[in-house]
This record gives C-alpha cells, sequence and structure tokens, in this order.
C-alpha cells in the first residue's frame, strides 16, 4: 500500500470538484463505536480521526445507536440532531440534556421505515407524509447557516446516510459530489435509502439527480474498497467514484447489482 497516506489530500481534491464556491465544504463522517476503531486500516483511521476531528469546517454526522451520545459528547459544536426512524422521547432529551446541559440543541425525531426497492414490500414505507418533515426540518438548518449536524437511525447505514445525502446535496448543489464524500466516509458500511431519496429528490428540486446518486452509493462503496485493497491513488480514486455518479446506473440496472 502506500507509504504515505493519501486520504490528507482528499478533502481538498473534493474541494476541488465544487464550482463557484470558495467556502470550505462541510465534511460528512460517519461515526464509529470504539470497539470498532481497532480494526481500521492504516489509510481509514488516519482519514477518520482527520475528519473526526477537524473542526475547521461544519460537519454531517451520520450515525446509529451506537455512536450518536458519544458523538454528541465529542463534538459540542453540534447544534442540530434528528433521528430519522423514530420520534424522540423523553429518555432521548434526559440523554441529551446530560450530555449538552445549557449547550442548545435543536433536536427532532421523525418516524420513518426502512425499506426501498431492493426490500421485501413493507406496510409502512417511506412516503410524502414523512419525508416532507425531514425535508423541512433540513430547510430549517441550512436557513440558520448549516453547522454540525448528527443525523442517526438504527444503525447508521441507510436512512440517516439518504438524509445526510440530501442535506449536504442542499449546500453543494450537486448530488453527485456529495455522494462521492458520503462514499469516502463510510467505514463498516454505508448506502442510502433509495425511497427516502427519491422522495426528497422532487421535494427539494434536484430533477432526479439526489435520487440517481443515492441508487449509485452502493456500488460507488464496493469500488472505493476495491480500489484501496488493490492500492490506488487519491487521483484514481476520485475520478473513479466520480465517473461512477457522472454514468450513473438507473434503478432497474442498480437493483440488478443488488440483488
Amino acid at each position: 500500500m502506500y507509504k504515505e497516506n493519501p486520504w490528507i489530500t482528499i478533502h481538498s481534491l473534493l474541494d476541488q470538484l465544487t464550482n463557484e464556491n470558495t467556502d470550505p465544504i462541510h465534511r460528512i463522517c460517519q461515526p464509529l463505536p470504539d470497539f470498532d476503531r481497532i480494526n481500521l486500516g492504516e489509510i481509514e483511521a488516519e482519514f477518520y480521526s482527520e475528519t473526526y476531528h477537524d473542526l475547521s469546517r461544519p460537519c454531517i454526522y451520520v450515525g446509529g445507536k451506537l455512536t450518536w451520545e458519544q458523538t454528541l459528547i465529542d463534538h459540542p459544536e453540534i447544534r442540530f440532531f434528528t433521528y430519522v426512524g423514530l420520534e424522540l422521547e423523553d429518555e432521548d432529551f434526559k440523554t441529551i440534556n446530560t450530555i449538552r446541559g445549557k449547550n442548545s440543541l435543536n433536536a427532532k425525531g421523525f418516524r420513518i421505515g426502512d425499506w426501498d426497492q431492493r426490500a421485501a414490500p413493507d406496510p409502512n414505507p417511506p412516503s410524502e407524509a414523512n419525508v416532507e418533515p425531514v425535508v423541512e426540518y433540513l430547510k430549517g438548518w441550512l436557513a440558520d447557516g448549516a453547522p454540525s449536524i448528527l443525523i442517526r437511525c438504527a444503525a447508521g447505514h441507510y436512512r440517516s446516510a439518504a438524509t445526510a445525502l440530501a442535506a449536504h446535496s442542499m449546500i453543494t448543489g450537486n448530488p453527485s459530489i456529495s455522494a462521492i464524500r458520503l462514499v469516502l466516509a463510510g467505514y463498516v458500511k454505508i448506502d442510502s435509502n433509495w425511497e427516502i431519496a427519491r422522495i426528497a429528490d422532487s421535494m427539494l428540486g434536484f430533477k432526479g439527480n439526489l435520487y440517481s446518486a443515492a441508487l449509485n452509493v452502493q456500488r460507488s462503496f464496493a469500488e472505493r474498497n476495491r480500489l484501496l485493497l488493490k492500492g490506488t491513488t487519491p487521483e484514481e480514486l476520485i475520478y473513479k467514484l466520480k465517473d461512477i455518479f457522472d454514468n450513473p446506473w438507473d434503478q432497474e440496472q442498480a437493483l440488478a447489482y443488488a440483488t
């Protein structure tokens, strides 16, 4: 593999992909529970540490039940927290208050099922009625200056990732570029709930681009891992991922790959 860790240049390479935006683009980070950190490879470990602890730019944290509390403890700069899966209960607010004290946090939960076209039919799939409140929450976050936000679901792989993709795309205006950052942020696993992305797409005016990006996260993550295992350069890695999102598979192709 590398003598020098290539991940240290990834953020600057990604910033170069965004047009007409001189401000540092938000990071996306998928925190890991402590017991998983020791399993990271050298490349992922350094990138994880740099991404997780870099406070020079806001971050969209993608979490699950094993990581959300520690992420709030580690990052007092987080001002928004949402649970995409269930409404927050009294116990959740008690935990938040214990962690944050007087450090205010705009916290809200949304009941949304974790279904998309890859799964068997579900009686409670994501719908316009339950995705729209999430989109409105993100619009409020954006209007408030898009500070660091923690988005969690049960595992931190699908619903939270789709919501993070939508949030980041609202900043860049380009779901493909945001999807590359999402793919690079993944460690154990990261994907994107297709149905949440499809519904949010029309609400945010992305003309199918958000949905298309979500459809191609799964194979992009697999390609990222393949490249890292064989050995690559930062430039090649970004080029290969960008090529996937610039030449995306449609739902039929993505579904055939997934199954």
